[in-house]
């Protein structure tokens, strides 16, 4: 009410032109407003795992303001999260044309090529991704690494996979999945003892991580060391009642 009350007192001393631009600049301010709410009402709706709902209150967003990138990244995200790759894509891909220097959705993109079998371009969407959050100085630069060395394994560049995870972890020291990929990688090359020690530092970050457990467990058995795989054994089977009980 205060807000229109001064708007009525700035008309009686405009001139005419300034006054509908004044007018128009408030229109559009209101649609960014109601344009907001409803992102946020699908974020909500998101959150709590209502996809459909989420789905329509980002296109309402988008139907006040087409230009909204936050409304375009979420709508990729959900329909990412329903198993519509294509059409996240298609959102991400607008979002990154309003702002091709957020991070966010190149990071997220990549994702989706990855679920459609395109390595390649999910490695370039990646490599961008990684290269703003490093200018940002933002730790998500060590996730994006993380993920270059998943997608590299995926097409069988070990070497690659292997310098990222160790970028990501220079970059987090405490960035488990990191350290339990690492061990894969070094599995996979027949590095023993890196990956069992790679895969003891997951567990010294989470003693509950069952994964790295179970390998730790396989390659323990694998070398014949009953007793180490009999405790691995021991803590899975821990692990396990513990969750039952949890149910």
């Amino acid at each position: 009410m205060i807000k229109n009350i001064l708007l009525l007192i700035l008309y009686k001393k405009m001139p005419s032109v300034a006054w509908t631009m004044l007018l128009v600049f408030c229109i559009l301010s209101g649609c960014g407003n109601k344009a907001n709410n409803h992102n946020k009402e699908g974020i909500l709706f998101y959150n709590k795992g209502k996809y459909t709902e989420a789905i329509g209150e980002f296109k309402k967003a988008l139907e006040l303001n087409p230009s909204f990138y936050d409304a375009h990244y979420h709508l990729g995200i959900v329909y990412y999260a329903k198993g519509m790759t294509d059409e996240s894509i298609i959102e991400l891909k607008k979002a990154i044309d309003i702002d091709p220097n957020e991070p966010k959705a190149h990071y997220n993109i990549a994702f989706a090529y990855v679920a459609k079998e395109d390595v390649a371009t999910a490695l370039t969407e990646y490599r961008k991704a990684v290269d703003l959050f490093a200018a940002r100085k933002d730790k998500k630069e060590a996730d994006g690494y993380l993920y270059m060395a998943v997608a590299y394994s995926l097409i069988e560049k070990n070497d690659e996979a292997l310098s990222a995870c160790k970028k990501a972890l220079k970059i987090n020291p405490a960035l488990e999945d990191a350290h339990y990929f690492l061990g894969v990688c070094y599995y996979k090359r027949n590095m023993i003892d890196e990956a069992i020690a790679a895969f003891k530092k997951v567990i010294q970050l989470n003693p509950k991580s069952e994964k790295a457990h179970n390998l730790l467990f396989t390659i323990y058995d694998k070398l014949g060391k009953t007793e180490e795989s009999i405790e691995e054994d021991r803590i899975l089977k821990q692990i396990a009642r513990e969750r039952r009980e949890q149910q």
